[in-house]
Order: C-alpha cells, then sequence, then structure tokens
C-alpha cells in the first residue's frame, strides 16, 4: 500500500466526484488523507465510508475538516454507504454523521 487514501482522480472545479476511502485510515494515513481532499476542494464531493474497517482520530479529524471546508464553500460533502465499523467508530469518537457532511445525504 502507498500514499494512497483513494482511487479517484482529482475533478475539475465545479464538478462531483466520489473518493473511495481505504479500509484501514490509521495516523500514517492522515497526510496523505488531507492531499488528496485538498485536489478535490471547489467541487461536490461523495465519500464512499462502505470499505472503512478502522477510522483514527487524526483521519477523523481531516474528515471534519473537509465538512468544515465544504460547507464554508457551498458545496456537498456526502458519506456514502459508510461501514458499521465506520459507524462504530464515530460513535466512540462522540461525533454525528451529520458532523463530517456539508448537508445531508439524500
Amino acid at each position: 500500500m502507498g500514499n494512497e487514501t483513494a482511487q479517484a482522480a482529482a475533478p475539475a472545479s465545479g464538478t462531483s466526484s466520489t473518493f473511495h476511502l481505504e479500509s484501514r485510515l490509521t495516523v500514517q494515513h492522515a497526510p496523505a488523507l488531507l492531499d488528496s481532499l485538498r485536489m478535490r476542494r471547489g467541487g461536490d464531493l461523495t465519500l464512499d465510508a462502505s470499505s472503512v474497517v478502522t477510522i483514527s482520530t487524526p483521519c477523523m479529524q481531516v474528515l471534519l475538516a473537509a465538512g468544515e471546508s465544504w460547507r464554508r464553500d457551498g458545496r456537498r460533502l456526502q458519506i456514502m454507504d459508510p461501514s458499521s465499523d465506520f459507524l462504530m467508530d464515530l460513535e466512540h469518537l462522540g461525533i454525528g454523521l451529520e458532523a463530517l457532511q456539508s448537508q445531508e445525504s439524500t
């Protein structure tokens, strides 16, 4: 596994894309996750969390910051198909799914 945290090309500004989160997002993945999300800023983004088995607090902080950035930009950031492990890690950290999203999922 390299420094990739997802398999998706960066979208052109103003477009919509889906970003597939890796199954294990440890503290070592936080910088690459941050870089990958920064490259996608400017368009609507869906984070596919269906494969996430574990997510560290630093990676969760990156996702929280992304949600806030997308809100400020008036863009849509949503979590798609969160795995039960992803939801459990959120619960353990006392974070609601809505805190990560710029708008509610449909």
